[in-house]
């Protein structure tokens, strides 16, 4: 019955070079000096490179000028990975076989995608022209275009940058950085036709969720008969009459499509000779009756997404396999996460296939400055897909007087063609940051409430800057100061890019790469050579993995700030996965690239702040207490369960080294569905030890479908003596000049220093480096010593020095002639690799010298019990420093040149990205 025809014109094509600049092409260049390429359809012209040196053609290729090796160590910003991708034009040609007495109806030639403009001729005869790489798209064939018997087809293909909104540059993750002058059909090439004019068909969910409405393209005239079917059951059918295109059934009976349960049906279109079938669930994202919450399905929901960076390890290029996507999907939603938001990239159909069975949500977003003309591409193609939710204009332009009227545009298309919400930009740059026109206002903090009054308009959803408190500075992330400067909105807002903390480089990975292109670009090979050249390269592994346990840390502090705050309808997490495409080595994942879990972290841990109920603690900024103090910790709970948990029974303990100390049960009558309740104000006195101890909190909410549980780490210490600094032989300071130093420690004196005196100083924090950058820290490690024997730590520097490391600083200790054995060091990034230290000791002269450059306050206990053990050290037997130091190295130390910290915090700004 199905009579149409779809002739495949993927495999071998004949390709000439043409060179860099782009052609004119409404006229057909001759046709000259190519060569027949083995499948160049589907494929990218980097995957063609052994194919190309088989010809002399691959000597007339130009390539990327980005493209460079990077070299460590490096300051500033580092740019993106740049490969050497061909840059220029190709001609295409081969011929196809056509009966022309078979063809009926319209014909037309798909191309399933192409990097990054195409003109299209069969015969000669001048098709279009299409610019743009985010979708699939067709040329109409006129009848008489074509003849009976072998048909030529030629296709001019240029990777120039797109000029997209107003003349400027398109740029998105695929075709910035690895991807910087990729080219080539990417998709596959058919020439269709449609023998009543049936094109597609797709389906959308009435916002009430009473009805649904069938859509239908093409075939106006003619009669559609509709048949649906759950399973190989017939459960409904319709007819769409002649000269309409839509039909709208009643959803009783139907179940809704969620992640949760991605129930779909099979949809099967006919006419008197075509047949089109579709999947297709029923589910609709909407705005709550608050105005700044989300429903989905009717029932609340909260946004746990991840945000796709679109880097494949392997391949370079987005897989085209289903089972792939399929593989990374369950993956994430083994982890809790709901949703995707597709930075400046619009997914392939496998993904978005994958994402309809598996049961995922995906938010679309166009690169930056896409023109309406693929907007309206991009819909089209993405408009079938069950799991598209969302779509938004791009990451973090400016959105100014003019560029408004542009979302507006594109917001009416989105709204008027399909049942999913607008989304204006991702981070509103022009409005809640970085510049705000002639309009701005500071309170609650600066923005522009005009801008802002005018995209409220005509967006439903904002995918906020959040101020940074829940990216770059989320350590300082406090819920109720979030709620207050999100009071501005009146949308929902789903938290942009939360976390981007990096870790250390993982140097085992290095064989994995080996024979790929990315393996080419020395990411690891680099860095080893740096490290070995500072020393440090033994100490990689260490770094590493404590690394992870510092970013670990913060990551569940910043997802639970989110969490316990009622203006936020979700979040965008950056990362779930290292992506090393962004600034050369971008280490941001709870996984590395092949969705391994890094070490420490574990399914059960992520759950804990990243399910659909959340068990919440209010803790005090220092987790520091010393015995007998009166502890408070108010417990909440984040239930987007979709249902009230009701008679739930809270279940509170403190627990040090495995055993159970208090317990505490409480009954909580009523838990309500996408809401924050309070439930409980747990109030202790911290025990006495035997020593200073780590104390787990751990609350367990039972009664709902599954337990939730979620811990917390607390530090108890006895109360620090007061130890005397006097002694024949000791000098306890905060500063001390080189020569002062000098010479109290060649008479034979002990000098204690609470500072960094003549040593170079870099300032700390407890928010870890940014991922990516030069500038910053990434671990910490307490080394084995006798100071630190009673003081409780894990081998890094956890919440109880959170404190310490604010506001305090390290001393570089960057001479390589000295053995690095320090009591704490902090490691800077593998891009610029320093040996610092928080605390050391050395032999100098007849003298003794400590050093202890964290910042104390005398109202942490922690801090306070650390200085009395360190004078306590001091003045005692125990104080041997192993490393001692010759005058000239000593002096070498002192003298170090002071280290020039090259701002780059990168905030929400990116120098490698063009349209910035």
């Amino acid at each position: 019955m199905n009579k149409s025809k779809f002739l495949s014109l993927n495999g071998d094509w004949y390709m000439q070079y043409v060179g860099v600049e782009s052609y004119s092409l409404d006229v057909l260049p001759e046709i000259k000096d190519g060569y027949v390429i083995a499948d160049a359809v589907p494929g990218y012209w980097e995957d063609m490179m052994d194919k190309f040196r088989e010809y002399p053609m691959h000597r007339e290729l130009n390539y990327n000028p980005a493209y460079s090796l990077q070299r460590y160590p490096q300051t500033g910003y580092v740019p993106d990975m740049y490969l050497p991708n061909v840059l220029g034009t190709f001609l295409y040609n081969r011929t196809v076989n056509v009966n022309k007495a078979e063809l009926l109806g319209e014909v037309e030639l798909f191309i399933g995608g192409v990097q990054n403009t195409v003109s299209a001729w069969i015969n000669g005869k001048f098709l279009g022209k299409h610019e743009g790489y985010s979708s699939d798209f067709t040329f109409s064939v006129p009848n008489d275009y074509i003849i009976d018997g072998q048909n030529s087809v030629t296709l001019i293909v240029s990777n120039q940058v797109l000029k997209g909104y107003e003349g400027r540059p398109v740029s998105g993750l695929t075709n910035r950085a690895a991807n910087r002058c990729t080219g080539g059909i990417y998709g596959d090439v058919e020439l269709r036709n449609y023998i009543d004019g049936l094109k597609g068909v797709h389906v959308s969910t009435a916002k009430d969720l009473s009805s649904f409405t069938i859509s239908t393209v093409g075939a106006q005239d003619k009669v559609k008969k509709i048949t649906i079917k759950d399973g190989n059951k017939i459960i409904d059918a319709a007819t769409i009459k002649a000269g309409e295109n839509s039909v709208t059934l009643c959803m009783d009976g139907y179940k809704t499509w969620s992640p949760s349960n991605p129930k779909r049906y099979n949809l099967i279109v006919e006419t008197e000779n075509q047949v089109i079938e579709h999947a297709f669930g029923l589910r609709r994202l909407s705005v709550a009756s608050d105005g700044i919450h989300l429903e989905l399905n009717g029932k609340p929901y909260f946004f746990r997404g991840t945000c796709e960076h679109g880097y494949f390890p392997m391949t370079v290029h987005p897989p085209r396999s289903v089972k792939y996507y399929r593989n990374v999907l369950n993956n994430l939603k083994s982890l809790g996460f709901n949703s995707i938001r597709f930075h400046t990239t619009v997914p392939m159909a496998e993904y978005l296939q994958a994402a309809d069975e598996v049961g995922m949500l995906m938010e679309v977003e166009t690169p930056n400055n896409t023109t309406y003309e693929e907007w309206c591409d991009i819909v089209r193609f993405t408009k079938k897909y069950t799991s598209v939710i969302m779509y938004s204009s791009g990451n973090e332009m400016i959105i100014d007087e003019d560029y408004i009227e542009h979302l507006r545009k594109c917001a009416n298309l989105v709204h008027e063609n399909t049942d999913s919400l607008f989304s204006p930009m991702s981070a509103m740059r022009g409005i809640e940051y970085f510049t705000y026109g002639d309009n701005k206002v500071d309170v609650p903090f600066p923005h522009n409430p005009v801008r802002l009054k005018t995209i409220s308009e005509f967006c439903d959803v904002y995918n906020s800057y959040s101020v940074g408190r829940t990216s770059y500075w989320s350590e300082k992330g406090e819920y109720k100061m979030l709620d207050e400067r999100n009071s501005i909105y009146r949308k929902p807002l789903l938290s942009h890019e939360i976390c981007i903390q990096g870790t250390y480089c993982d140097l085992s990975l290095k064989e994995r790469y080996r024979g790929t292109r990315i393996g080419d670009t020395e990411l690891y090979t680099s860095v080893e050579k740096h490290l070995e050249e500072k020393g440090l390269l033994d100490r990689a592994p260490v770094y590493y993995k404590n690394s992870v346990e510092w970013q670990r840390r913060l990551r569940k502090h910043c997802f639970e700030t989110v969490r316990r705050s009622n203006t936020f309808a979700g979040y965008d997490f950056l990362g779930d996965i290292d992506t090393h495409w962004h600034t050369f080595g971008y280490c941001v994942g709870m996984m590395n690239e092949f969705y391994e879990m890094k070490p420490g972290e574990t399914v059960e841990n992520v759950h804990r702040y990243n399910s659909d109920v959340v068990v919440l603690a209010d803790l005090p900024q220092c987790l520091n207490f010393e015995f007998g103090e009166r502890v408070n910790v108010p417990i909440a709970v984040s239930n987007y369960a979709q249902k009230d948990v009701e008679n739930a029974t809270l279940s509170l303990r403190l627990t040090a080294k495995g055993k159970t100390f208090l317990r505490k049960n409480v009954r909580v009558p009523l838990i309500k569905a996408g809401a924050i309740t309070e439930v409980y104000n747990f109030a202790f006195t911290m025990p006495k030890f035997e020593k200073a101890q780590k104390v787990m909190l751990i609350a367990i909410v039972s009664g709902g479908e599954e337990d939730a549980n979620n811990q917390w780490e607390l530090y108890a210490y006895p109360k620090a003596s007061a130890v005397s600094t006097k002694a024949s032989n000791l000098i306890v300071i905060d500063d001390m000049d080189y020569d002062g130093l000098k010479k109290a420690l060649s008479s034979g004196k002990n000098v204690l220093m609470f500072g960094n005196g003549p040593f170079v100083k870099i300032n700390t924090a407890f928010q870890m480096a940014l991922a990516g950058r030069t500038e910053g820290h990434l671990a910490t490690v307490i080394n084995d010593h006798p100071l630190m024997e009673e003081f409780p730590h894990d081998g890094f520097c956890g919440w109880q020095f959170r404190n310490m490391l604010n506001e305090g600083y390290s001393c570089a200790l960057d001479l390589t002639e000295i053995e690095y054995s320090p009591v704490i060091e902090i490691a800077s990034t593998y891009k610029y690799a320093r040996r610092e230290a928080l605390m050391f000791e050395y032999k100098v002269g007849k003298g003794k010298l400590f050093v202890c450059s964290l910042n104390l306050p005398e109202n942490d206990a922690g801090a306070r019990y650390l200085k009395s053990s360190i004078i306590s050290y001091v003045k005692g037997d125990k104080f041997n420093p192993e490393i001692e130091l010759t005058d000239e190295q000593f002096y070498k130390l002192c003298h170090a040149k002071p280290v020039v910290v090259i701002e780059n915090t990168n905030e929400a700004f990116n120098a490698n990205d063009v349209t910035m």
